[in-house]
């Protein structure tokens, strides 16, 4: 809306001292020439809200493509947050460094599995419709969950420190994520 009040002040004042300027100089018109003229500037406007107009044409199919994965993205990772929280308060509560978590709070055993089906349907299947910083994003995020996965069972990494690293990279992912819906749903246009 900024810009748009930005560029009508701007349009209104070039307008005005180009009239004013056509006043001073000794420029006859007539009626045809001014005709042609409002003619043309009403086909120059007309051709920039048809252009804009594809544009978010454009903008919404891209969304209306994306919504239903990422979506299902997103609240797939916020509950594998929410696991890996749960577990390390487990883990906390198990060195008696915390409270253990209530029980009710405990995750589904799936939610893991279910994450990494969401991540590989969208690295594999809506790969060439996702913004490339968001493919790099859950490409590195997969990479570093695999490599403290592999610390954990090859290398005998702690786990608190395991589940922290985890959460500390699924945040990060998720923040990107959340992002590219915010960008890609437009509701920063609104």
């Amino acid at each position: 809306m900024f810009k748009f009040l930005i560029g009508c002040v701007i349009g209104f004042f070039v307008g005005f001292v180009s009239f004013v300027l056509f006043l001073v100089s000794d420029v006859k018109f007539d009626l045809s020439v001014v005709t042609n003229f409002i003619i043309a500037a009403a086909t120059v406007v007309a051709t920039i809200i048809h252009f804009s107009s594809i544009r978010q044409q454009r903008k919404d199919r891209l969304w209306d493509i994306n919504k239903p994965i990422l979506l299902g993205l997103s609240k797939s990772l916020s509950m594998v947050i929410k696991a890996s929280e749960f577990y390390l308060q487990e883990e906390y509560a198990s060195r008696r460094l915390d409270d253990a978590p209530d029980p009710k709070d405990k995750p589904d055993p799936n939610v893991y599995k279910e994450f990494d089906q969401k991540r590989e349907y969208a690295l594999e299947v809506y790969k060439a419709l996702m913004d490339k910083e968001l493919i790099d994003a859950l490409k590195e995020a997969k990479r570093l969950n695999d490599n403290i996965d592999h610390g954990v069972h090859e290398c005998d990494v702690d786990h608190i420190t395991a589940y922290e690293e985890s959460i500390s990279v699924n945040e990060d992912l998720q923040r990107k994520l959340s992002f590219f819906i915010t960008k890609t749903s437009g509701v920063n246009d609104i």
